[in-house]
């Protein structure tokens, strides 16, 4: 392509947007509308899954070892323990330290712990594994061991909680993919607008012998024209909404953990302008191939 033809194309996409205000508008807003629900489930989606790491990571393997067993036995069930595969660390817990960490753990209820004659817990290793996979497998090869008298690691909870995160970030992610084939599905009928309505012009630019890229060009540009205004805006409203719901929930909701706003204006920005580019070179690019003969 020559370099006197971008004097044509790269004004073509601001004309044909003026030229068509309503529908650049109603375009824009449907885009805007569509990525601002991708990046807020993004965004909900990753503070889930940091909250879930930090929920996977306290997950306690409790092994409660026999009364009658000696030294020996002890150190080699250590050694057994820590060399099971997957095991990140082996905290042993006397009975002794077990009754002080009941008792703080009751606080005032110290008349409970009075009527004990003698300590009711036996010694214990608090185990935690590398990765929450991993939690599974260990408490399997932990009670095969001698001299182990129980395991317990939340049965039931912890299958379930795995069992949830998964689906969360499961739907997450599918529902942005449903969301962003959306936008170009949208941003394909805008772009397929701008061409029915320039039918006769592109009749007689090709009858005249203009190349298919001076045709093209200017079609794709305006999509992606259409993508970059769109995700610029819908970034600005994710990053006030993030802002706002998160003061919200902070003043409320001090157990959980979210990304600081600092953190995400960068990739939010950087993110979701990229994603509009993207979105719109694609849609414009479908409209183009479908509805003009090149």
């Amino acid at each position: 392509m020559k370099l006197a033809s971008f004097r044509y194309i790269l004004p073509e996409p601001f004309i044909s947007l003026r030229r068509n205000f309503g529908m650049t508008v109603a375009a824009v807003l449907t885009v805007v509308l569509t990525l601002y629900l991708c990046g807020i489930f993004a965004l909900l989606v990753s503070n889930i899954n940091q909250n879930a790491t930090l929920l996977e990571s306290a997950v306690e393997v409790k092994v409660f070892i026999e009364d009658k067993i000696d030294q020996d036995q002890m150190d080699a069930l250590s050694a057994q323990v820590k060399a099971i595969p997957g095991v990140a660390s082996v905290t042993y817990v006397s009975r002794t330290e077990g009754l002080e960490k009941m008792s703080e753990k009751f606080g005032s209820s110290e008349e409970i712990l009075a009527a004990i004659d003698t300590n009711p817990l036996p010694n214990s290793y608090t185990l935690k594994a590398e990765t929450p996979e991993q939690v599974l497998p260990i408490v399997d090869a932990v009670s095969k061991l001698e001299h182990v008298e129980a395991v317990r690691y939340g049965q039931g909870s912890v299958e379930k909680m795995f069992t949830f995160m998964n689906w969360v970030r499961s739907l997450g992610l599918g529902l942005m993919v449903l969301l962003g084939f959306s936008a170009v599905i949208l941003i394909s009928m805008n772009i397929r607008l701008s061409v029915e309505a320039r039918k006769e012009e592109i009749s007689v630019m090709k009858y005249v012998g203009a190349s298919n890229s001076f045709i093209v060009w200017p079609f794709i540009l305006e999509g992606m024209l259409l993508g970059v205004i769109g995700g610029g805006l819908a970034c600005m409203l994710v990053l006030f909404s993030y802002h706002m719901v998160m003061n919200m929930l902070l003043s409320s909701l001090t157990f959980l953990t979210f990304t600081p706003f600092a953190q995400i204006i960068l990739p939010t920005v950087g993110g979701m302008l990229l994603v509009g580019l993207l979105l719109g070179s694609i849609g414009s690019a479908i409209a183009v191939h479908k509805h003009i003969n090149v």
